[in-house]
């Protein structure tokens, strides 16, 4: 892969990770505000990413043979796809909740809002990795992501304690970890992201 293909990569990568970004604060604002309104925006963003991965996976793998390139960003355009995928499951999962006026309880509600705002950061760290190859932001990535896990599985933890306790819905509960396992799957690709400038 040549310098200008290379530098091709990184601005569509960066752009790719900005819009994941905004879709993720998106989907944030309507959970926390109870509001379909933030989510309209959120689908032209995922197909824009959808798009730009199908170009990129294209132009890295018609390189020749034996210049596979050595960037560490050759994977990222795979990953963001992934991370927009969870990103519209997590939209639709809120809208759910918004329209079928589920309730959550308020440590429900204070957990979902916790892993929301560290997934949004760590997004940001990856969008300004795409950029500048920080080691510093690297490192943070992978602590933070493997802290972010942790979080979420003790989240999952005290949920099935609730549920068999009977304070929380059937209902209310598959939303729940539906919410759960798609910030899991932010958190999981960001980190496969990040891993690659670690090597």
């Amino acid at each position: 892969m040549d310098v200008a293909a290379s530098g091709m990569l990184r601005t569509e990568v960066h752009e790719m990770s900005r819009q994941a970004v905004e879709m993720l604060t998106l989907a944030w604002r309507a959970f926390r505000t109870q509001d379909l309104r933030p989510l309209e925006p959120l689908a032209r963003l995922g197909r824009e990413i959808h798009q730009r991965e199908k170009v990129l996976t294209e132009a890295i793998a018609g390189s020749p043979p034996g210049e596979a390139p050595a960037d560490p960003l050759r994977f990222a355009p795979m990953h963001l796809e992934r991370i927009g995928d969870n990103i519209e499951l997590l939209a639709r999962a809120v809208s759910t909740m918004i329209v079928e006026g589920t309730p959550f309880t308020e440590r429900a509600m204070r957990e979902i809002n916790t892993l929301f705002e560290r997934a949004v950061e760590l997004l940001e760290c990856v969008r300004d990795l795409t950029v500048t190859g920080n080691r510093i932001l690297v490192r943070h990535v992978l602590e933070a992501g493997r802290a972010f896990e942790e979080t979420a599985n003790d989240f999952a933890f005290a949920h099935q304690a609730r549920l068999i306790e009977g304070v929380c819905l059937a209902k209310a509960s598959s939303l729940y970890l539906a919410l759960l396992d798609d910030l899991k799957g932010v958190e999981w690709h960001t980190r496969r992201i990040a891993e690659r400038f670690a090597r």
